[in-house]
């Protein structure tokens, strides 16, 4: 490993089936080569009932928020859990975006700083397709992941070959003007069947789905809002003047 970081050039490493080894080795690993960034693919079954997802996927959750406790939090982990639920919440079931505390429900409500949030990779979706994120929703996904806490991802295949270049590098331009970071505070104003609202950081807020939201119908949001991009039912985004 100390060889493809000094002579070969890899900044860091992502660890596949991680569910296959003791989080302690990856621990000794990341010490003994020192990565700029590690992530573990900690992939497993999440909550069903009569077929249908449960809302609650915290035993899920708390299954990948171990195996980061087991590197000693040197390691990252894939937000499975935020991508099963995203699956769902988007056809109009948005609550699921919240929990009992008020905070996200996947692997981001819990430990954002080491959730690395994403939509698809090499094996959900391209030429595999094990468990591929619905395609009309793609828009509205990078949406929720490129302004919420957590480090974001995006799929080579969405951004060179779904036509959605200029849409996912609008939403990365909105997080790096609003200074949006793995650790950002978060606050959810609405989640429910009709849409997602939400504030990011002191300099961003956004709302997923068809209800009528905006900034200043918002008792608790001060401040002066402009709108950065409107999407319509899809989602809007408001950057502080």
């Amino acid at each position: 490993m100390n060889w493809l970081r000094t002579d070969v050039g890899f900044d860091g490493w992502r660890l596949d089936f991680v569910r296959g080894f003791w989080g302690g080795y990856v621990k000794e690993y990341i010490e003994a080569s020192n990565p700029a960034f590690a992530i573990g693919e900690y992939w497993d079954s999440m909550a069903y009932e009569g077929g249908n997802l449960c809302y609650n996927q915290d035993a899920h959750r708390q299954r990948i928020v171990n195996w980061i406790n087991a590197t000693g939090g040197s390691s990252s982990a894939f937000d499975v859990t935020t991508k099963g639920i995203l699956h769902v919440a988007l056809h109009n079931q948005y609550w699921r975006l919240i929990d009992p505390q008020g905070k996200p429900t996947g692997v981001m409500g819990w430990w954002p700083s080491r959730a690395v949030t994403y939509l698809e990779n090499h094996d959900t979706g391209s030429t595999q397709g094990h468990w591929p994120f619905p395609r009309d929703k793609l828009t509205q996904g990078y949406a929720y992941i490129l302004t919420h806490p957590g480090t974001p991802t995006i799929f080579y295949d969405h951004f060179y070959d779904f036509g959605l270049h200029d849409t996912i590098t609008e939403l990365i331009d909105a997080r790096t003007r609003a200074g949006i970071h793995c650790r950002s505070p978060l606050k959810i104003f609405h989640a429910n069947n009709e849409g997602y609202a939400a504030q990011i950081d002191e300099n961003l807020v956004m709302k997923l789905g068809q209800f009528d939201w905006n900034p200043s119908k918002e008792n608790n949001l001060s401040g002066s809002w402009q709108k950065f991009v409107d999407k319509g039912a899809d989602y809007k985004i408001w950057i502080r003047q």
